[in-house]
């Protein structure tokens, strides 16, 4: 659509909103061509949001709108899902200098206003397409009025460190002030002092210019050992620890760094940059990639995308990865992330799904097996996922495909993790974020109807911090997924780095550490899908502390959350505070607390989620657990229901009653399986673990045939997770048998 001035428009007033706030603001349109009866305007934004969608029935309500003109003008109006409304004008024309004014958040009726977006963004525009004679020829405004959506008040800290370093020798720490839905806190002034095992005490100043985040250039740990630097907020109760740091005495032959290979996307290319640079300057991570899905790819983006990754790429501190996102639909063999090694690359788009206009029809390819087909040879990496459709990996290219996407804000997948060793694939698995926020290596779900978790990461052993050894490392799957945290995890098979394939003659040796951001709750070993060793990493119990827990996936498919509705009743015991376990959806939530009855919501795909109930005197207790699921589904509402446009909703699943004892759990945890993929209740008391790192050496009683991925699975207490990469341990014999055949 070619823009053009049949009117104008402006927000009143256009300051600066704060994340997840409520506010009440104009649309004021003003008309300079007359626009006819059946005509309208359509205000919409540029990108997905989770800003509340517009309500008109009820004006006490929160996310209340109205909509006014002149004398004689009628008009209609209707909600766009998250991106906008649309007013359509009755009776007669709107005259050239009349007004429309669409009020979001409208107060005057009591409504306290509408929710912001809980994602911080430059310019959150409001792109105004006007229809003249109402025969649906829609053109836009120049110049889209904007507004700037900024961090709120401090409520944590967050301290990012190199999770390798070289005694004696300066790394730079980044320091991040988060409000509540994990934004920088922009407006954050204020003293904070660090402090650790063998680093020199330092105090840092931010002002409000910082904009919630500074650089510690000149951190320095004086000796060899893993430390955690501490932070604290002068005057205020905000405190951090750093994720661990491994610290040497000389460099090792492989550097530990931290990806977010799918970072997600934006709409707009003009937003490209700032989503670099977050990656780069508040997140802190090394490598990310910018996967646009590639059937809305315009040639000026992908040139602009490209041109920020030469300019943006600095060999040794941080490194954009050249790719982007084919996004077949599942049928067609799902989404994919492609990653270039060189620049200039062609985009070989799938189908079109949400924009046909945009799309070259010569560069399509119908099939993942074509897309397999078009870069078998080229220097390009592809990776599965689940996302807005999910891979169907029955089709695999093991010249192309060295790792798998587990965890993303969408979820944790174990189920893709096993069918892919079901299958025999040798794959290395992976976490990042596929979010739409612009905030790679470092998102929060909000509210997002799509999202239910934190964005995963993926811990990779490099030579050094380039493309090149980026490639290497992927290619060699010296690569683990974590749900976020960036846990140091290892491990070898009688010597050999995670993801290697290597032929043993005897029962091999597996070697495994882990530090980790929180106590450690499970380290598992795996020998395909069998669990096959598990360290003692529980000590007893809290007193009087009781958990619930709820895990699972609704099916093997993309949009496969699970809401929870839970009320706990007690007898013979008061409960005296409720906490909560990766409640990350502001979805999830307690919703009502007495002395005897506790209840929640909480939305989840595939990781564990729970309440702790502190409870005065519990010896004789007993506890009656009532329990509704719903499975969120993403069915399409195009042609007869096969199409887009999509939306989200909700089916009733299992409900189930749960009676126990307070004598019943010494015995040890109960648990009711729900559903027929992974959902689970758990009762238990709250374990108690204090263990920060821990490492095995167990060496299997037997060599068997064939290949044999052996994994590490790792829950912390706070239920956050990583999955290594296996590595590949094949016996002498079926090497023998295999080079014979």
């Amino acid at each position: 659509m070619a823009a053009s001035r049949p009117g104008t428009a402006r927000l009143v007033p256009a300051d600066d909103l704060v994340a997840g706030s409520l506010a009440s603001f104009q649309l004021v349109y003003e008309a300079t061509e007359p626009i006819q009866p059946g005509g309208g305007i359509r205000v919409s934004t540029d990108s997905d949001t989770d800003w509340g969608i517009p309500q008109f029935d009820d004006a006490a309500g929160q996310e209340y709108m109205t909509v006014s003109g002149p004398t004689g003008v009628q008009l209609s109006v209707m909600s766009l899902g998250v991106r906008g409304v649309q007013v359509q004008i009755g009776g007669r024309s709107l005259s050239a200098g009349e007004q429309l004014v669409i009020s979001w958040g409208e107060q005057s009726g009591g409504s306290p206003g509408s929710r912001v977006q809980t994602f911080q963004e430059q310019d959150r525009f409001f792109i105004v397409d006007v229809d003249l004679r109402g025969e649906g020829q829609w053109s836009s405004l120049d110049n889209p009025p904007r507004l700037s959506v900024v961090g709120g008040p401090a409520v944590a800290m967050k301290v990012i460190a190199p999770s390798q370093a070289v005694a004696g020798n300066a790394f730079k720490l980044i320091i991040k002030l988060e409000d509540a839905w994990g934004n920088p806190a922009s407006g954050f002034s204020g003293q904070i002092h660090l402090s650790g095992d063998g680093l020199d005490d330092l105090e840092v100043d931010l002002s409000e210019q910082d904009g919630g985040v500074c650089h510690v250039e000149q951190a320095i740990v004086r000796q060899a050992g893993v430390t955690r630097i501490r932070a604290q907020v002068q005057g205020e109760q905000i405190l951090a620890s750093s994720n661990p740091i491994r610290v040497a005495s000389s460099a090792g032959p492989y550097q530990l760094f931290w990806a977010d290979p799918h970072g997600g996307q934006v709409v707009l290319n003009s937003k490209i940059a700032d989503f670099y640079r977050y990656a780069r300057d508040v997140a802190g991570v090394h490598f990310v990639g910018y996967q646009r899905n590639a059937d809305v790819i315009s040639q000026d983006d992908w040139r602009v995308q490209q041109q920020l990754e030469r300019e943006l790429c600095q060999q040794g501190q941080f490194v954009p990865i050249p790719g982007f996102e084919w996004s077949g639909r599942t049928h067609q063999g799902g989404h994919h992330n492609v990653y270039f090694r060189e620049y200039d690359q062609p985009v070989r788009r799938n189908r079109p799904a949400e924009a046909p206009e945009s799309v070259e029809k010569e560069t399509e390819l119908e099939h993942s097996q074509d897309l397999f087909n078009y870069y078998r040879g080229k220097d390009v990496i592809i990776t599965p996922h689940v996302g807005g459709e999910h891979s169907d990996i029955r089709y695999h290219d093991p010249s192309l495909e060295p790792a798998v996407e587990i965890t993303s804000t969408h979820g944790s997948f174990e189920w893709m993790l096993q069918d892919v060793i079901e299958r025999g694939y040798q794959l290395g698995f992976l976490g990042g974020s596929d979010c739409y926020t612009g905030r790679p290596g470092d998102d929060s779900p909000g509210y997002q109807l799509r999202r239910y978790a934190k964005g995963g990461l993926t811990g990779i052993y490099c030579h050094d911090l380039s493309l090149e050894s980026f490639f290497e490392a992927m290619r060699a799957r010296r690569v683990y997924a974590t749900t976020g945290p960036r846990m140091i995890l290892a491990l070898d098979g009688d010597g050999h780095w995670m993801g290697e394939h290597y032929i043993a003659a005897d029962p091999p040796t597996i070697t495994a550490s882990v530090e980790a951001t929180a106590p450690l709750e499970r380290m598992e070993l795996y020998r395909g899908l069998e669990k096959v060793h598990e360290c003692p990493l529980v000590d007893g119990c809290e007193p009087g502390r009781l958990r619930i827990l709820f895990r699972g996936s609704s099916r093997k498919t993309s949009y496969s959350g699970v809401v929870w509705d839970g009320r706990l009743e007690v007898e013979g015991a008061r409960i005296e505070s409720v906490e909560t376990i990766r409640f990350e959806s502001p979805r999830s939530r307690v919703t009502g607390q007495t002395e005897s009855q506790v209840e929640w919501t909480a939305w989840g795909c595939g990781y564990p989620m729970g309440i702790v109930l502190q409870l005065d005197d519990p010896a004789g207790a007993s506890f009656n657990l009532a329990t509704r699921s719903r499975v969120i589904t993403g069915p399409g509402y195009g042609g007869h229901g096969e199409g887009t446009p999509r939306r989200i909703s909700l089916a009733d699943a299992e409900r189930a009653r749960l009676q126990v004892e307070a004598v019943d759990l010494e015995r040890g945890k109960v648990t009711l399986e729900m559903g027929t993929l992974d959902r689970q209740l758990e009762l238990s008391w709250l374990p108690h673990c204090e263990q920060l790192s821990r490492s095995l050496v167990w060496t299997d009683e037997l060599l068997l045939p064939g290949v044999q991925p052996y994994w590490l699975r790792v829950v912390q207490a706070n239920q956050e997770m990583a999955w290594s990469s296996p590595v590949f341990v094949e016996s002498a014999g079926s090497a023998a048998d295999r080079q014979e055949g």
